[in-house]
């Protein structure tokens, strides 16, 4: 493919974690796709207030770069948006619950787990005061995946935390 960017360097300067290290290099370790996504532990402290409300991937070199001005919308009806229950419903979800609501979604393949990791990173970013009781709840649940739990213990200190 020809280089098309030349001197613009938008999606770098956009990235929120700075995984674009340079011209065409990535760092997947820093990547908030990488991390909401595939990462199967405790997302590391330094990027959980860059992954904001972002549940699943991110994105933001794609929407900021010129070039995809030009992209169209898809007919293909695999990626038709849909409507998702609030992160906050989804961490009172079980495994069937969640098997059942993402069935035929990519967000089925984070498993429960993750997505609970997820949703309680987005609830702490945006503070979400009624996301407490579902927290504590996670939080204090020894059957609870550790990272999970850390997660709801992290969202729980950024709610409750005075700035």
């Amino acid at each position: 493919h020809p280089d098309r960017c030349g001197s613009c360097t938008r999606c770098i300067d956009a990235c929120p974690t700075r995984a674009i290290i340079a011209p065409y290099q990535l760092d997947a370790r820093r990547c908030i796709a990488y991390l909401t996504i595939e990462h199967k532990g405790a997302i590391p402290m330094e990027f959980r207030e860059a992954i904001g409300d972002r549940l699943f991937g991110c994105e933001e070199c794609l929407s900021i770069c010129p070039w995809n001005k030009w992209a169209r919308e898809t007919h293909e009806t695999h990626f038709v948006p849909k409507d998702y229950p609030s992160a906050t419903e989804m961490l009172d979800w079980d495994e069937a619950k969640m098997l059942e609501m993402m069935a035929g979604t990519p967000l089925k393949r984070l498993g429960l787990a993750r997505l609970k990791r997820n949703a309680c990173m987005v609830r702490g970013n945006l503070k979400e005061k009624a996301a407490l009781a579902a927290l504590e709840k996670i939080s204090n649940n020894p059957a609870e995946i550790d990272f999970v739990r850390e997660a709801a213990t992290w969202a729980i200190g950024k709610i409750t935390t005075v700035k």
